[in-house]
């Protein structure tokens, strides 16, 4: 699994790193985080009472221990080499807790992390290898697209020529879409990728710095829905497909990062770097317990501590920039 890093992903902070983020166009001014809470809710409603995206889900939970590769790349606390504990929400996309399992769409793999020395780290990631917007103000302006007409409450019957006009004028957001239409929902959460999407900075014990994206590969496989199963399996069987899964023995997934090539954009999550870019084991998620029902300890995180610095920072994607500040604002807002 693991490629030669290129010579210029091996020299930290110096000329060769700062030619490589500077491939990417700078971002303007963005959109505040009650903006970014507000437009949700101009699709969905006021959010209250569930988060806004992937709330129907599933609490797991057991650890994370990073290979020789993770500790050597990392000097964060949740890549020490020791074993970490982890809680774990699979989601299901959209913003209702009553979505179907068998609909096109992401899933989501969420994980609080914790070091034996009470450290925390966050992420959330989804089974796509793009996010459906290049900037904060792009997500806004999608979702205000298909906002219900506030006078009625009722669906704008031009949402969908506004929605096409928004694609047509940000070519790159329908990247997520024709991928999710280009490959049936997974069969199981145990047995599709999950994506971080965004870049983030490695510090490691060289004290050079790398920038990377990762994926969670799973140890089993990749399995998805035939079309006839899209049909059959119904609208709740993910859960407990894992629970019987996770009774036969444990699921595991690889976390692999993916390191970007020159001319890469490291700053836009909607575009996906080449499979060809060099690729690192570098730690084994291991889930082994599933909440008995929806909800659970991971209801009330939002997965929001996105960094450990100075082993893994954010870097200037402003997608990732803003994500902490509106997860926030929308916590806020269901919490009484």
């Amino acid at each position: 699994m693991t490629r030669s890093l290129p010579s210029f992903a091996l020299r930290a902070g110096g000329v060769a790193l700062a030619a490589l983020l500077g491939t990417a166009t700078p971002a303007p001014a963005q959109p505040d985080p009650d903006t970014i809470v507000n437009a949700f809710e101009a699709v969905l409603g006021p959010v209250r009472t569930y988060r806004p995206s992937h709330p129907k889900g599933t609490c797991a939970a057991r650890h994370f221990t990073a290979t020789p590769d993770g500790t050597r790349l990392s000097v964060a606390p949740v890549f020490s080499g020791q074993r970490n504990a982890a809680l774990i929400r699979f989601g299901v996309a959209g913003a209702n807790p009553n979505a179907s399992d068998s609909a096109r769409g992401t899933r989501g793999l969420s994980i609080r992390f914790e070091s034996p020395t009470g450290d925390l780290f966050e992420m959330a990631n989804i089974s796509a290898p793009v996010f459906g917007a290049n900037t904060p103000q792009a997500l806004v302006d999608g979702l205000l697209s298909r906002a219900n007409d506030p006078a009625t409450g009722r669906p704008n019957p031009e949402r969908a020529a506004a929605y096409a006009a928004y694609v047509a004028a940000n070519p790159t957001v329908g990247n997520q879409g024709r991928y999710l239409a280009a490959n049936n929902p997974p069969a199981s959460w145990a047995t599709t990728p999950y994506w971080g999407v965004n870049t983030f900075l490695f510090r490691g014990q060289d004290g050079q710095v790398r920038p990377a994206r990762w994926v969670f590969e799973p140890r089993a496989g990749v399995e998805r829905l035939t079309e006839a199963q899209m049909q059959s399996m119904g609208p709740n069987f993910l859960a407990d497909e894992l629970r019987r899964r996770i009774a036969a023995g444990p699921v595991e997934f690889d976390m692999v990062l993916q390191f970007p090539g020159q001319g890469d954009d490291v700053l836009n999550p909607t575009v996906a770097w080449p499979e060809d870019r060099p690729r690192t084991v570098v730690g084994r998620l291991v889930v082994t317990s599933v909440a008995a029902g929806p909800g659970g300890p991971c209801d009330p995180i939002s997965f929001m501590i996105l960094d450990q610095a100075p082993g893994i920072e954010m870097s200037d994607d402003p997608v990732l920039q803003a994500r902490a500040a509106a997860y926030a604002v929308s916590l806020s807002r269901r919490t009484p």
